[in-house]
């Protein structure tokens, strides 16, 4: 049962993974499971490869967690999968409801981060308002434009998008979206796993990249934790707060791009307010109609039921 369990708690991240703004340590966080795949991803060391090389295996997956490790990487996978199949397809058909839906995730997740939090002072209170300020920032930049196909470039896109792994409120997908590589590597994913070999370097790079990111980032947060707790979840409550920005449902586009297959993908929008999204007379992709009550009811079921899987998942 346990292993079901994290399977499928590794399966929600897979999926988080794939949607820009949404960030698979949130789920991570809200799971339960936050610490423990910090310090087992912290675990693949010096002692964990001198296991390995003197054939001590079962010594060296013992001492990784392995068997927590291997169950949460077979659900990502298979989240993955099916987010780059499934869950984009959910975005072009039913953008608003699908983006109330992420939003009341992350807004629920900010609390129970901040719930974590041992001793409230005003400088606990400064580290979130440092977070939110920072988060704003990132969420409301517009993509940078860079040689798309340079292959150092993708590299560097996976070190940075990992980060969406290992920091709650933080989205990978997101983070490709400012680099201007989520039009690149989504579809190259896509097409890799379809069967066109053509997009295996693009791939591999960029797995490379979420490698080294991966186990370098998990060092640093592992330091903070021990050392500085209540702050850095103040900062990670901060970061979800941020985000918000970029994950409410009704968005103005500003600027589209198409992918290899034409498919139109937003590349920079705006948050803007139910009544002046459903004024808005050109809004590719999300259209203008607010769909006021079928999302309000979503967003309020998604908080409660977070809430109470949260308190249940922490038990398992």
């Amino acid at each position: 049962m346990q292993r079901i369990t994290t399977a499928i708690k590794g399966t929600a991240m897979g999926l988080a993974e794939v949607v820009p703004g949404v960030s698979g340590g949130t789920i991570a966080f809200i799971t339960g499971i936050y610490e423990r795949l910090i310090s087992s991803i912290r675990r693949i060391d010096r002692q964990f490869l001198k296991l390995i090389l003197n054939g001590k295996v079962k010594d060296a997956y013992a001492h990784v967690d392995g068997g927590f490790l291997l169950n949460l990487i077979l659900g990502m996978v298979i989240g993955i999968v099916v987010g780059v199949f499934g869950v984009t397809h959910l975005l072009d058909a039913y953008p608003i409801r699908v983006w109330a839906f992420f939003f009341s995730l992350i807004a629920a997740s900010s609390f129970v981060v901040a719930r974590d939090i041992r001793h409230f002072t005003w400088q606990i209170l400064l580290f979130i308002l440092g977070g939110t300020l920072f988060a704003l920032w990132i969420t409301s930049g517009q993509p940078l434009v860079q040689d798309k196909t340079n292959l150092v470039f993708i590299f560097l896109s996976g070190v940075l998008a990992i980060s969406a792994l290992l920091l709650p409120g933080l989205s990978g997908s997101f983070v490709l979206l400012l680099l201007g590589m989520y039009a690149v590597v989504i579809p190259a994913l896509r097409d890799t796993l379809s069967g066109d070999t053509n997009q295996i370097p693009v791939v591999v790079f960029f797995a490379l990249g979420c490698i080294v990111g991966v186990f370098t980032l998990s060092r640093l947060l592992h330091w903070g934790y021990v050392r500085f707790r209540d702050q850095v979840l103040a900062i990670l409550t901060g970061f979800m707060l941020g985000s918000l920005n970029k994950i409410w449902p009704w968005q103005q586009v500003v600027h589209t791009t198409l992918d290899r297959n034409d498919r139109e993908i937003v590349t920079y929008s705006k948050s803007v307010s139910p009544q002046t999204f459903s004024n808005l007379t050109e809004n590719p992709v999300f259209g203008n109609d607010p769909a006021m009550l079928g999302t309000v009811v979503i967003m309020c079921v998604t908080f409660i039921v977070v809430i109470s899987i949260t308190l249940v998942s922490k038990k398992i």
